[in-house]
């Protein structure tokens, strides 16, 4: 875990050896308490009151992780909103057998949900984080990170995930970029418009969800109003590499009994057609969302986000947009802050100059947040976004608009 105060505690102390201890400190309090611990410390030494700053140091940051745990302890878990009630799985096991392998048979039967989504909506399913896509600037094929999830019993569960490869040393298919990130949330507002469809297969019950999904009619969800042929074969491109791009979830490393690792991708089957029309040529899928997926998507384990998710053009916004909203909704009005480079480590964000930066920092989130404009869930509140200066590092700032706020203004 790179952390910049970790490596001033270092230069101060000369004491190295204990960098896991530090690293522990900053997980547990994070970079703002460590770093008012660490100010106090150079206070201290300013006065000649210490002569041994490692042990005072520890000390310091001893005392609080005790009395952070002490306050966990005591603490309930807090009560989860009843929009969110689908979002979090209730526990661990089930939030792992939501992902199990299934297997279709017998004869499929079409259906729809009884009661669909706003086609005003983009239901985005629960396990897809922010952590599933990249930047187009990572030029990796493949990675691993460290995919958090966070169920009803308040435990937030770490999984490594590796991106790009159907198992490890498999071959490698490419990591999921935000822009194919934006094309799934097309795609499932396509779905929604389209009256839900699915097939449920009689023998096992599998579900899988499914639509039709025209070229041109992606481009312009996708907020594209100038496109021509070779912009649309990449397109189509895209939407085929949903279905060919792999994931896999290893899950025996979080010490589970019998645990099976998955290897997944998020859509199942993606079938073309097309032909000349009025001198045109349309291209028309058949896109099916994975088993997994299209579980997820017919027992509402979603956020409801709005269909302007697609428009945002700023890679880092989409990401920002897709880690905050749940966090938002949880707090129910509270700021939510997080610093830079913390969020840089949570978004998993491919390594870059600027990441050691402090004001390049700044300037490239603030260029991210100018770019996504008014943002707003879809009961109408704002998420107001801000950057302020830390301690050590400037702090994202994150919130939701009152529910009172938004009556009066109405």
């Amino acid at each position: 875990m790179e952390s910049y105060i970790i490596e001033d505690i270092i230069r101060l102390t000369g004491d190295a050896k204990s960098r896991a201890f530090w690293e522990k400190a900053v997980r547990i309090l994070g970079e703002n308490i460590v770093a008012e611990e660490f100010s106090e410390l150079k206070y201290q030494m300013q006065t000649k009151n210490v002569h041994e700053p490692r042990k005072y140091l520890t000390a310091l940051l001893k005392k609080r992780i005790k009395a952070r745990e002490t306050e966990k302890g005591k603490q309930p878990h807090p009560a989860v909103p009843e929009k969110l009630k689908t979002y979090f799985k209730e526990n661990q096991l089930a939030l792992f057998t939501g992902l199990s392998l299934p297997a279709a048979g017998g004869r499929a039967e079409k259906r729809e949900m009884e009661i669909p989504y706003s086609k005003e909506t983009i239901p985005w399913a629960t396990f897809i984080s922010a952590n599933f896509f990249t930047l187009s600037t990572n030029k990796a094929k493949s990675d691993v990170v460290q995919a958090k999830f966070k169920t009803m019993d308040g435990e937030v569960t770490v999984i490594p995930m590796l991106r790009g490869r159907v198992k490890p040393k498999g071959e490698e298919r490419g990591i999921l970029t935000v822009e194919h990130g934006r094309i799934l949330a097309a795609i499932k507002n396509i779905w929604v418009s389209q009256k839900t469809p699915q097939y449920v297969y009689s023998d096992t019950g599998v579900i899988g969800c499914f639509c039709l999904v025209s070229i041109r009619e992606l481009a312009r969800l996708l907020g594209l109003t100038d496109f021509g042929g070779q912009q649309l074969v990449q397109l189509t491109d895209k939407v085929f590499d949903l279905r060919n791009r792999s994931y896999y979830l290893d899950w025996a490393s979080l010490g589970f009994k019998n645990a099976i690792n998955r290897g997944f991708s998020l859509l199942e089957k993606v079938e073309l057609a097309e032909g000349t029309r009025r001198g045109q040529m349309q291209t028309v899928l058949k896109v099916e969302f994975s088993p997994q997926l299209s579980s997820w998507l017919v027992n509402r384990n979603v956020v409801s986000r709005p269909k302007e998710l697609a428009h945002i053009r700023s890679e880092l916004g989409f990401l920002l947009r897709l880690y905050l909203e749940p966090i938002l909704f949880s707090l129910n009005g509270a700021v939510y802050s997080k610093s830079l480079r913390e969020l840089i480590d949570v978004l998993a964000l491919p390594a870059a100059g600027w990441h050691k930066q402090r004001d390049e920092r700044r300037h490239v989130f603030q260029k991210a947040i100018k770019s996504m404009g008014t943002q707003r869930t879809t009961d109408g509140r704002q998420i107001i976004l801000g950057i302020e200066e830390g301690l050590t590092d400037w702090i994202l700032t994150a919130r939701l608009e009152s529910v009172a706020l938004l009556t009066k203004s109405s």
